[in-house]
């Protein structure tokens, strides 16, 4: 059956839970395998994967799925009863890229503080799905990809004091296509440019120039097989300060001049 391009909550609900017996292998679970979003009111409960087992004080949300390999529940350790609230999201094509998007780049433990806007829609979404009153279910899948975004963002934004060079990844792949610098990302981390580059470069084993490079070239090349946007437009919207210096970088990195690439794409298309 081909999967909707429409996400759909389908199920959603407050607990209390008091005792160890609050416990969950997933991997043992039969359910299908749903998009599940647990965000911790009050107390304290546990999550676990082959990445280690995190407690799960108030703020924190746990992404996940049935019928993988993790666990969660109520820690021995806790001293007073866990609340949480829960949604149950059928997987779409629009929602299941972004959350395994947001697991790959965060893992399944996240933040989600109170007055947060991610909190903010976890709760509309929660408070429309006990009432049944989305306005229809465009508007319930347009809900389910803002959260998600949201809480993207919000991990984005939680990494700018806790990891300045993790945050300006995330900055040059959010901000390739504007005329951002290097030394601006920089600024933005609270770090020199030199202490960046270098860092990133360690870390990533590619220097933040040369990602930045290849983000905006790979958006030009889209366009050039999709559009017929004039070089100078393709350009701009790339993050280029001109065509010239697009036709330079796109011709050093794929040898072929981006008049030659349409053309070669085009014809392939006509095939």
């Amino acid at each position: 059956m081909r999967e909707d391009v429409f996400a759909r909550v389908d199920g959603g609900a407050d607990e209390t839970r008091h005792d160890t017996s609050y416990y969950w292998d997933n991997s043992k679970r039969s359910e299908s395998n749903r998009i599940n979003l647990q965000r911790t009111l009050s107390g304290e409960g546990f999550f676990e994967n082959e990445t280690g087992r995190y407690l799960l004080p108030k703020g924190s949300l746990i992404a996940f799925t049935q019928r993988e390999n993790s666990r969660y529940g109520y820690p021995a350790t806790a001293t007073e009863p866990y609340r949480l609230r829960y949604l149950s999201i059928d997987p779409s094509a629009t929602a299941t890229p972004l959350f395994n998007r947001i697991r790959r780049d965060f893992g399944s433990v996240l933040s989600m503080p109170e007055g947060s806007e991610s909190c903010a829609l976890f709760d509309e979404l929660y408070q429309r799905f006990q009432a049944r009153n989305f306005s229809d279910r465009y508007h319930e899948s347009e809900l389910v990809t803002r959260l998600l975004t949201a809480i993207y963002r919000q991990q984005v934004n939680d990494t700018q004091h806790s990891d300045p060079v993790e945050y300006g990844y995330h900055l040059l792949r959010n901000r390739f296509a504007s005329p951002i610098t290097l030394k601006e990302i920089a600024s933005a981390c609270g770090v020199t440019r030199e202490h960046f580059i270098r860092s990133f470069s360690r870390r990533y084993q590619q220097s933040p120039g040369a990602l930045l490079r290849q983000l905006r070239l790979q958006h030009a090349r889209g366009l050039l097989e999709t559009t017929a946007q004039p070089l100078e437009t393709i350009a701009r919207s790339s993050g280029f300060s001109s065509a010239n210096v697009f036709c330079r970088a796109f011709r050093s990195a794929y040898h072929t001049t981006p008049t030659q690439y349409r053309e070669a794409a085009n014809r392939s298309a006509e095939l």
